[in-house]
């Protein structure tokens, strides 16, 4: 996924945004970008000023992060950092901890090796306003942006709270660009979906069995050809307007 994640991948600024503001000024600090793929979110902060650390699960990630910023780039995995506790001012993480089996450990890693933070994170809650795609999606699949399914209410946020981080405050994320290519952005527009450059490169999609994505493809290819997908985007709207399409919630 390394090879292929930035011909569709970017720093969204729906997202980066909130992150930035969250974290507060740079000057100088330490922060940690755990689970930081190949830099997208990490650069735009680096030069800005901080002193960043990026660690990736994958090799080609950090191959590839190293040659956009200035920085220092480890090989690790986000439930267990090779790092000194209190070692950042600061860290975030960008739609991973639903990509990860054990969440809380990660997010007690996270808390372990951050000082007064905050740890910024971007996540997405199973309440958020993602009916459209459940529409698209055949029975079964739903839940998708976390490793098992998740009942309403206890995504990302509820996660953190379990943990003990105390969130100091909470943005809603209302995507107005696909920069950052991901599933929750992407469904503003879900004929690209269609396009294999963009499924293949969308880590909840590639997650669920072939046959599951073939099923939710060809119906999008199917409402598309009908003229449908824009009324299934306007039908909810409404909840999409409530909830936002993600949350960034800064922890200390």
């Amino acid at each position: 996924m390394g090879e292929k994640y930035d011909a569709t991948r970017g720093a969204s600024r729906s997202v980066l945004a909130p992150i930035a503001e969250a974290l507060g000024p740079p000057a100088g600090r330490s922060l940690l970008d755990i689970g930081g793929g190949t830099g997208n979110f990490a650069r735009p902060l680096a030069e800005a000023g901080f002193q960043v650390t990026l660690a990736d699960y994958w090799p080609e990630m950090i191959r590839r992060a190293a040659a956009k910023l200035d920085g220092t780039f480890v090989v690790a995995d986000g439930q267990q950092l090779p790092f000194r506790d209190t070692a950042f001012d600061c860290g975030i993480s960008v739609n991973v901890l639903g990509l990860m089996p054990d969440w809380q450990r990660a997010l007690k890693e996270a808390r372990r090796v951050v000082r007064d933070g905050p740890l910024s994170a971007q996540g997405v809650d199973a309440g958020d306003g993602d009916g459209e795609l459940d529409h698209e999606l055949p029975a079964g699949a739903t839940g998708l942006c976390a490793a098992t399914p998740l009942p309403a209410g206890s995504g990302d946020g509820a996660r953190a709270a379990r943990c003990r981080l105390l969130a100091g405050r909470t943005a809603v994320i209302h995507y107005t660009d696909l920069v950052d290519g991901s599933l929750q952005a992407l469904k503003h527009q879900p004929e690209l979906l269609l396009d294999d450059k963009h499924i293949l490169n969308t880590a909840v999609l590639m997650r669920v069995p072939e046959q599951v994505r073939h099923e939710a493809i060809e119906t999008i290819r199917r409402d598309y050809a009908r003229c449908r997908l824009r009324e299934i985007i306007a039908e909810f709207e409404p909840l999409v307007r409530e909830y936002g399409d993600g949350f960034v919630f800064a922890a200390r």
